[in-house]
């Protein structure tokens, strides 16, 4: 039991003051008297009385108390007073950082202790600062999920993410298409909300729309140790992509001294639609004790398909399959350095759209053409941490390179159809340098583009990233973090035209394309940044960062094969350049007026750098777009109850988001590009509660209002950007919200080593509040209404030592409400909250 409980705390290294503390404040001052309180609040209070990080687990310390004292003496002697008697041993995990762990068992064998309380969720250990922290002390908006949580509604996508933490929104407006965004600042270009695996982060192509934040990356969550979503800008510490918030993906590292094998599997079934089935395999092995260790992983999910194409006869056509594995070693090099290597590889395939055209049923698409999805997704990286001699000061390393080779598909029929009886188009088919076609010429012209229909866009895309990051830190009255950053990301593709058979709804056989262009781009990132934070009194902390960013752009498109009937009607090609530099940064002021309540306000700004169109035949105007930037002011608490029986976290924000970047479309529909819109005011408040309620059952509440608005009218007659101020920002819920009632109990007496049956379950509600695709003066582009609905989740589990059997149901009510709408190569598309779905899990554990 003392392994385990050691290993659920494995930690980087923290630092705090470097001297024998007396906490009595500064010289003159009488001694601190704590009264007697529970444990946690005690070690908390002498934390912020000396300048030291006392870490420990919730449940280490859960229902314990500490009696009345005067903090006098050293502080690691005061510590070990408070928990004297208690069962704990209080250790140094560095020159200035205290480690509460669990007394070593006797050597006799003892029965299992019981259980630990049920505490509201929230007290877990996040590292969001680049250090270790618990989130109740964490001056940030944010959501911290453990692993346990994914587990619990089997959420192993971005968008299962998303449900959990309803700040965070994941938009698909396409077969393997994943936008991210966060506080209302949903748009194209540059990803506005940063996605990071471990400490490595990861990117989308540019493609053929220069929008690298359309596509993410979506890695089965699998072992996840947490996820961390980091509301609002976090450009000092995480860089450019951060413009509104950063996702933080931590998966389990391997672990020195526990052999262990785990083993998950689950069947299910969709209403109106096919099985599905997954399996992941976990191992830990310790090569060298206390020394080496490897922990591998590998996966396959199978989620059957919904969506059925009656005109081509097919059923359940969009299945999905992902399949791939991790490989993590560590090794201890001395007490004071670690280094761990991973790697991970993941393909995967979508048979088809998940969304049907506007109009029909919700499991039924009229298109005729399939739109699959392929990738093939690749990552390593190298992390070393280590302290510097004895002054306290911490060294971390990263280097990393991603692979991503995504092949996406889209239904171009009725973009196409939207020329027909196009004068100009027939002219340049014609070859006629004036005047305009005869109605046989004219007729020639259709017959050709019907023959041509219906047709499909194929896109081969292409994109790696090499990063690497060093950073200093030191803990202690002042802490402070500061460090360099350089990446470059390069990605290229082509976009081909191809006619497609009607029968079968795939491209026919050796069919040349009737279009062809290719595009290329790289963008190199520099980066220096500073971040530090000063007790000035024993509850008051000051803060504050800054990075200086660099950027260099380079793209290149070239128009091999010229579309017929769309245009340009010649070959043509670009290549153009951009740069960027300047400051990013934010000042905080923390309150901790006593352990149970933090007070916080800070202001920060983002930045996304401008960049060019690859589409072809866009006016000069049109050609680049410039930079954005996002401005945030905000203030938030985080309060608690006794031994943490209740937590409530609560934020209020505005932010300024001038020189937009946003996604238009040409004036015919048939292009999408980046251009600039202007300025939009987003108000809105965040929150977060939890309580411990009789009977064992514990709830949980996270809520989101955002107010996302122009401040001027944008009307452009090159762009379907046409708002008007006061007029919401297209794709922003008002509201979003999620509730969880959960429950663990034991079954009968305890019997045995392995403590008998134990029970859990649960209710998760998630609601989406109405949004729109557009902007009412839309003119090319219909305006479509998606959001506005809930969603019930429940399982259901028994366990009895390392296995575990549980139900589950998603979608209890099948609701069928609209996650997505939009226009798509020129058809509006609808996609729709999948059918309910019943499965059964199964998971075993050996060690």
């Amino acid at each position: 039991m003392a392994r385990l409980a050691v290993a659920a705390l494995v930690l980087p290294a923290v630092f705090g003051v470097a001297r024998p503390v007396h906490a009595q404040g500064r010289p003159g001052m009488a001694p601190l008297r704590l009264p007697a309180a529970p444990l946690a609040d005690s070690l908390r209070t002498l934390g912020l009385a000396t300048h030291t990080t006392i870490i420990f687990a919730p449940q280490t310390v859960a229902g314990r108390r500490a009696p009345a004292m005067v903090l006098v003496g050293d502080v690691a002697a005061i510590a070990r007073r408070l928990v004297a008697g208690s069962g704990l041993v209080v250790r140094r995990s560095g020159l200035r950082s205290l480690l509460i762990l669990p007394a070593p068992p006797p050597r006799a064998p003892a029965p299992e202790a019981p259980p630990p309380p049920v505490l509201a969720a929230g007290d877990i250990m996040v590292t969001a600062l680049r250090r270790p922290t618990l989130l109740a002390d964490t001056p940030i908006s944010m959501v911290a999920l453990r692993g346990e949580d994914l587990g619990h509604d089997h959420a192993t996508t971005l968008a299962g993410l998303a449900r959990l933490a309803p700040s965070l929104t994941v938009t698909s407006a396409g077969t393997g298409f994943n936008r991210l965004s966060m506080r209302g600042a949903y748009a194209a270009g540059e990803a506005t909300v940063a996605l990071y695996f471990g400490n490595v982060p990861v990117a989308g192509p540019g493609g053929s729309t220069s929008d690298p934040g359309m596509m993410t990356p979506d890695l089965v969550l699998a072992d996840v140790e947490r996820v961390e979503v980091l509301r609002g800008p976090q450009g000092t510490l995480y860089g450019t992509s951060s413009l509104a918030g950063t996702v933080r993906v931590l998966f389990r590292g391997a672990q020195l001294d526990q052999r262990s094998l785990a083993l998950d599997s689950a069947a299910t079934l969709t209403q109106h639609g096919a099985a599905g089935a997954s399996t992941t395999a976990v191992i830990n092995l310790p090569l060298a004790a206390g020394t080496v260790a490897l922990r591998a992983v590998g996966w396959r999910e199978y989620q059957g398909g919904v969506i059925d194409m009656p005109r081509l006869g097919r059923r359940n056509s969009d299945d999905q399959l992902r399949e791939g594995g991790r490989l993590a070693l560590r090794w201890q090099i001395a007490p004071d350095w670690r280094a761990d290597l991973a790697g991970v590889w993941q393909r995967s395939r979508i048979g088809n759209s998940h969304s049907t055209i506007g109009g029909g049923a919700p499991d039924q698409t009229a298109a005729q053409v399939i739109v699959p999805f392929f990738d093939t997704f690749a990552m390593a990286s190298l992390d070393l941490h280590g302290r510097l001699g004895s002054g306290g000061v911490s060294l971390d390393a990263t280097a990393a390179r991603s692979w991503w080779r995504p092949h996406r598909f889209w239904d171009f029929t009725q973009s196409q159809l939207n020329h027909l009886d196009d004068a100009a188009a027939c002219a340049a088919l014609a070859g006629l340098a004036s005047g305009s076609c005869s109605a046989a010429q004219m007729a020639g012209y259709n017959r050709l583009l019907l023959a041509s229909s219906p047709t499909l866009v194929d896109q081969p895309l292409a994109v790696d990233v090499s990063s690497g990051e060093v950073r200093l830190s030191a803990e202690g009255r002042m802490t402070w973090t500061a460090g360099l950053f350089a990446s470059r990301r390069s990605d290229d593709g082509q976009s081909a035209s191809l006619g497609v058979n009607p029968a079968t709804g795939l491209a026919r056989p050796g069919t040349q394309p009737t279009s062809l262009r290719r595009f290329a781009s790289q963008l190199d990132e520099y980066a220096l940044f500073g971040d530090g934070s000063w007790r000035a009194l024993p509850w008051l902390m000051l803060s504050g960062g800054l990075r200086y960013f660099h950027y260099a752009r380079t793209t290149q498109s070239v128009v091999t094969l010229p579309n017929p009937f769309l245009g340009p009607f010649a070959p043509s090609s670009l290549a153009m350049a951009t740069r960027a530099h300047g400051l990013v940064g934010r000042a905080r002021v923390e309150a901790r007026p006593s352990s149970r309540v933090l007070v916080y306000g800070q202001v920060s700004n983002g930045f996304r750098p401008g960049g060019s169109n690859v589409v072809p035949g866009l006016p000069q105007a049109l050609a680049s777009y410039a930079d954005d930037r996002l401005e945030s002011w905000e203030v938030g608490t985080r309060l608690s109850g006794p031994a943490r029986s209740w937590h409530l976290d609560l934020n209020g924000f505005h932010q300024r988001w001038s020189n937009m970047q946003y996604a238009a479309v040409s004036a015919d529909g048939s292009y999408a590009f980046i251009t600039n819109i202007g300025t939009a005011r987003i108000n809105g408040a965040e929150l977060s509660a939890g309580v411990a309620l009789r009977g064992g059952w514990r709830a949980k509440l996270q809520g989101t209002v955002t107010d996302a608005r122009l401040v001027q009218d944008q009307v452009s007659g090159a762009a379907t950007t046409d708002g008007r101020a006061g007029e919401a920002l297209p794709y922003v819920a008002p509201w979003a919200a999620s509730v969880e009632l959960r429950r663990e109990w034991a079954l009968g007496q305890s019997q045995g080593a392995d403590g008998g049956w134990r029970g859990d379950g649960g209710l998760f509600l998630h609601y989406a509040g109405r949004a729109w695709s557009a902007f009412r003066g839309s003119t090319v582009i219909d305006r479509l209404a998606l959001g506005g609905f809930a969603a019930i989740d429940a399982d259901l589990a028994i366990a009895r030592g390392p296995w575990r059997l549980g139900v589950f149901v998603q979608n209890l009510a099948n609701g069928r409400g609209r996650v997505w709408a939009g226009t798509t190569g020129g058809s509006d598309m609808v996609t729709y909250q999948r059918p309910r779905t019943v499965g059964l899990t199964l998971h075993s554990e050996l060690r």
